[in-house]
């Protein structure tokens, strides 16, 4: 094998290593938490009527098209647009959630998870959301 190749390898361990560990510890109650405080001031997850409406329910977000929330309206182009090739799942959120804006240029989500760990936790909660 190619120095270059081993370089590459070494490489790609270390930057993936990190998130592939924090999801394999996810938390679902640390999830819980952090999404109270930092993600519940816009989002709901419960689909009895009341709470957050800045953005979109959370209610069973796995599996559904991104921007597909029917009951939102306020959803930009950007994200509409995202959505028409994007399903939520682990992988997708955890993209989104590490750097919104650059992910999706033009969407208004404005907090982004950029720690490895917290951002494995709110998507193990996420994941349990119906």
């Amino acid at each position: 094998m190619s120095v270059t190749r081993l370089r590459l390898l070494a490489l790609t361990a270390v930057l993936v290593t990190p998130a592939v560990f924090a999801a394999d510890k996810a938390d679902v109650e640390a999830g819980k938490s952090a999404f109270t405080s930092k993600c519940g001031i816009c989002h709901a997850t419960s689909k009895e009527p009341g709470g957050p409406i800045m953005g979109p329910n959370l209610a069973g977000l796995m599996g559904r098209k991104a921007g597909g929330e029917k009951e939102f309206t306020m959803y930009t182009p950007a994200l509409t647009a995202f959505g028409e090739k994007q399903k939520w799942n682990a992988r997708t959120l955890d993209e989104f959630l590490k750097a919104p804006f650059e992910v999706v240029p033009g969407t208004t989500m404005p907090m982004p998870l950029p720690d490895d760990k917290e951002r494995a936790d709110v998507i193990a909660y996420l994941s349990t959301l119906k």
